[in-house]
């Protein structure tokens, strides 16, 4: 395994056999949804560390277009896009599933609805929305009301049920990063926790999760590699 965020001059660590191999960013959510996933089911695994910004040109041979997170598996296939990732985990590493058949077609239409939160974080992370936090915010809580109501009519603490199922690890890594945007922004977000009780137990349950402390990313330390990657003068391993 690579703590390090290896770039253009590394060598490719050797594989381990019998084990999946995670590619991926330290900081990335996406990438972070992928170590929820081997952790909740323990599957072996070994994760190296990307340099996005200087990426090792043996990557590319893995991954062309250089993105993170990409998952090689025990056969040697390539699978690249968390989801298509996660969902193909879950096929071949089915204890514990992550699907309850009788709310999976929901779940991932959710799961859509889910990526319209994520698309605005991006854009409040790479200066590409510039409207004042508190709209940025109004909209989150907009969004939020259909996952809200949503915990309320299942009558469970998760989405996946007695457990987290793959609705719940999905979204979590943007909700454990959701304070950073006070840090980039310089001000609070004034988000009405009042509103989302549901939700605000589904925060507290899912936080006493051991694979999610196992997997923790704190969210001051990713507010300061946001920053960094503004200026241009990032250190992965130093943030």
């Amino acid at each position: 395994m690579s703590s390090l965020h290896l770039g253009a001059d590394s060598q490719k660590p050797a594989e381990v056999k019998g084990q999946v191999r995670l590619y991926g960013m330290k900081f990335c959510p996406f990438t972070h949804r992928i170590r929820l996933i081997l952790s909740y089911k323990n599957i072996p695994h070994d994760t190296v560390n990307i340099n996005i910004r200087n990426k090792p040109k043996w990557y590319l041979e893995i991954h062309p277009e250089g993105k993170v997170p990409a998952l090689v598996d025990t056969d040697g296939k390539v699978i690249v896009d968390s989801l298509v990732i996660a969902n193909h985990l879950d096929e071949k590493y089915p204890e514990p599933s992550l699907y309850d058949e009788k709310t999976k077609t929901r779940d991932l239409e959710l799961l859509d609805h889910y990526s319209k939160l994520v698309s605005i974080f991006s854009n409040c992370i790479h200066n590409n929305d510039s409207r004042p936090l508190k709209e940025i915010v109004a909209e989150f809580s907009s969004l939020l009301v259909e996952f809200e109501e949503e915990l309320k009519t299942r009558g469970t603490v998760y989405f996946g049920g007695a457990q987290p199922g793959m609705l719940d690890i999905l979204m979590w890594p943007w909700v454990e990063r959701r304070k950073s945007l006070s840090l980039i922004y310089g001000e609070p977000t004034n988000f009405n926790d009042g509103n989302f009780s549901h939700l605000m137990k589904w925060m507290q349950q899912m936080k006493a999760q051991p694979f999610v402390q196992e997997n923790e990313c704190s969210y001051e330390k990713f507010a300061q590699l946001v920053k960094d990657l503004k200026t241009g003068n990032v250190d992965f391993d130093k943030v």
